[in-house]
């Protein structure tokens, strides 16, 4: 998986990164401080897995719903160098590298709860710097608004918030679409359905083959991932929340996202009153394809509050 990420930062040589203006708002200085143990015992309905290294302020990474915490595997060595990296595993990849069934109920609100339940056990009560990537950012949003005072920053990368689409009553057709398919994605996941969530998602570039990536094994690898279905269309929350969250927020996008990814953006930038956007030349994965400009922007965020 390593050297598949490490294929992937090789185009960050040619990435532009695009912020915009918005509210100032100071970033308060991280605690630092040893976190106690490297690895806590796996109980996932009460807490994701989670893996630390490194030393120094941590910062948390929550991976996407279908690779999970493998695609923040790269940042964490670089990250590691000042900073204990933080991984955190959804409870939907984890179940489904298990070939599990998901627990009964499942929903965002379990992640975010077991996100939660991560933190408590690594004993990360301060505020701290999230980062988050697609499936993964819409159960952090969901985390931060339930929790404001444990967030000293906050980084989402192209979340499925699809309920913000909903709550300004906007009828998506691409929307309808993903949701039939994840409501399809109860048991068996086959080939072709991983095939049309890449391509559905903006993972897969235009006129190409999604087996033709050198992606395709490992997303094959976790394609039991996809379970969780259509939890992402399922959830709902309330738009005030967004405009109350005081926080420092970086909204990451790629310039050839899905259109609906692009429009979800767009309105959390609206919504979120200290929200700075970047975009970057990338699909879904704008982290992974401009890692280097990525990791280099999320330090100066991190350090300076604004861009």
């Amino acid at each position: 998986m390593s050297r598949l990420l490490a294929g992937l930062t090789a185009a960050s040589s040619m990435a532009l990164l695009l912020l915009s203006c918005a509210p100032a708002r100071e970033i308060p200085e991280p605690q630092d401080r040893p976190i106690e143990g490297r690895m806590i015992e796996r109980d996932a309905e009460l807490r994701m897995q989670a893996e630390a290294v490194g030393g120094g302020p941590p910062v948390v990474l929550i991976g996407g719903g279908l690779t999970g915490w493998a695609s923040w595997e790269p940042h964490a060595a670089r990250l590691a160098a000042t900073r204990t990296a933080v991984r955190l595993q959804l409870i939907s990849v984890q179940y489904g590298l298990e070939d599990r069934p998901l627990p009964p109920g499942y929903s965002i609100r379990l992640e975010s709860r077991a996100l939660a339940g991560a933190l408590d056990a690594l004993q990360l009560r301060e505020p701290l710097d999230l980062v988050a990537w697609s499936y993964g950012a819409l159960a952090t949003l969901d985390f931060a608004l339930d929790h404001p005072e444990r967030v000293r920053s906050l980084v989402l990368i192209e979340p499925p918030a699809i309920w913000v689409l909903s709550a300004q009553g906007r009828d998506d057709p691409e929307v309808r679409s993903l949701e039939a398919l994840g409501r399809g994605l109860k048991h068996k996941i086959t080939e072709a359905d991983l095939e049309r969530f890449v391509a559905m998602v903006g993972l897969v570039p235009p006129a190409t083959r999604p087996q033709e990536l050198p992606q395709w094994p490992v997303w094959m690898r976790h394609r039991r991932s996809l379970r969780q279905g259509a939890a992402a269309v399922d959830h709902h929350d309330d738009p005030s929340r967004l405009r109350d969250f005081a926080q420092p927020v970086l909204l990451v996008t790629g310039t050839g996202t899905a259109p609906f990814l692009r429009r979800i953006h767009e309105i959390l930038a609206q919504e979120l009153p200290h929200a700075r956007t970047a975009e970057m030349p990338a699909g879904h994965a704008p982290h992974l394809v401009s890692a280097d400009r990525f990791l280099a922007e999320l330090a100066a965020f991190h350090a300076r509050g604004q861009p």
